[in-house]
């Protein structure tokens, strides 16, 4: 017997589907794979209706198992299993033991380890990310150990126990992004700062450990006492990288509408907002990211975000979701500058659209959802972010600092 822990956040526990009432349906524009099991159950199940609609619909597709085929969405992207009150049948017919491994399952999904399994929820869902925004509490983390046989814990995956170095130094990061501050991007700061002094100590905890706990409190006062951590250039020395970095964000994200087509939407707003190639002048384009600057401090103020939770749990979920720093820790400042990228992109499409209006809870649960459609559902997209951030940095990736503020 072995004691195997389980890590489930707040956020987790609390979830429930809530249905026709979710703001971006995950039964709309998204490819869903049936497995063999439940193709066949559906093509023969006794309520004519769905056996009609599977004979219709179900799309086979030769993949193994898993996925066996897929639902063909109607004219309107729509899953052909969804009644007229955008209720599922299959659900309502039959139950929700009927449904498939992507229905049933999603948003959900587990990381296991030898030694613990740490329960996910992903941000594409609105209601993940509503209670992860919003809810003060949900970045509370639970643990439960359990005895589980030396067989079975085998069985779980064939990842290695989680090392001590890797626990401790997302424990560090955990605490800095949610430490009180003057606002989050001193978080990010700290973090940022913090990693750099880790890379100069090639993350050597086990001699040089008492400094970086010293280091890292020093980190933890400074945001405390309200000491700023971020240098801030000149007025237009940051606006060719954040020029870069919106151009390459769109090519990379915006440019596939996703379920709603929200963040493309944005982004071509933002496009004609700078209208860099009629205006390449650096001071014009200065003075108009100061001015998204200076409404998302409103928005920091006087919105739903004004908050302290909101934004440091929507950091924290992003190293909680990637486990950071992972296995390799040459890729840490990478991560931080993917984090800060997110940051980057999330405050200058809701401060563009303040111009126009206070963007509420909904407006803002559908960027940050759509964003996350578009950067945690392919296996592919930190390789493709890396490439990205090369195009960006102009190889310094202490670059994102400037991004920061």
């Amino acid at each position: 017997m072995q004691i195997h822990k389980v890590i489930k956040p707040e956020f987790v526990e609390k979830f429930t589907c809530v249905g026709p009432e979710c703001l971006i349906s995950c039964c709309q524009g998204w490819t869903i794979s049936i497995d063999k099991k439940t193709h066949h159950a559906y093509l023969n199940a006794e309520q004519p209706e769905i056996a009609a609609l599977a004979k219709e619909n179900l799309l086979r597709m030769r993949k193994g198992k898993s996925n066996y085929s897929m639902i063909k969405l109607d004219a309107q992207g729509q899953c052909p299993f969804i009644d007229e009150n955008k209720l599922c049948l299959v659900h309502r017919e039959l139950g929700e033991k009927a449904l498939s491994v992507t229905c049933s399952t999603y948003p959900r999904s587990k990381t296991r380890y030898a030694d613990e399994t740490r329960h996910l929820m992903t941000l594409s869902c609105p209601e993940v990310a509503r209670l992860v925004l919003f809810d003060a509490n949900s970045m509370l983390v639970h643990e439960q150990d359990e005895l589980l046989a030396k067989a079975k814990i085998n069985l779980i995956g064939q990842r290695q126990p989680v090392n001590q170095i890797h626990q401790v130094v997302h424990l560090f990061a955990w605490h800095l992004l949610q430490a009180p501050s003057v606002n989050v991007e001193e978080n990010l700061m700290a973090l940022a700062h913090f990693v750099v002094y880790l890379q100069r100590i090639e993350f050597d905890l086990y001699r040089h450990f008492a400094q970086a706990e010293q280091y890292h409190q020093q980190l933890l006062n400074d945001l405390a006492a309200g000491e700023s951590l971020i240098h801030r250039p000149s007025a237009t020395d940051s606006v060719g990288l954040k020029v870069r970095a919106l151009s390459v964000l769109g090519s990379l994200i915006a440019r596939n509408s996703g379920r709603d087509g929200i963040i493309r939407e944005a982004h071509q707003q933002m496009a004609t907002y700078l209208n860099v190639a009629d205006s390449p002048d650096l001071q014009a384009l200065a003075d108009k990211f100061a001015t998204l600057d200076n409404q998302w401090q409103q928005l920091c103020q006087d919105s739903c975000l004004s908050e302290p939770h909101v934004l440091r749990n929507l950091l924290t979920y992003k190293i909680y979701h990637s486990h950071f720093p992972g296995v390799d820790y040459s890729t840490a400042m990478r991560q931080v500058y993917r984090l800060i990228l997110d940051y980057f992109y999330v405050k200058h499409l809701l401060s563009l659209k303040s111009l126009e209006e206070v963007p509420d809870r909904s407006t803002i649960l559908k960027i940050v959802a759509s964003l996350a459609e578009h950067t945690l559902h392919s296996s592919t997209i930190d390789r493709r972010m890396d490439k990205a951030i090369d195009m960006i940095n102009a190889g310094d990736d202490l670059s994102c600092l400037l991004l920061i503020g």
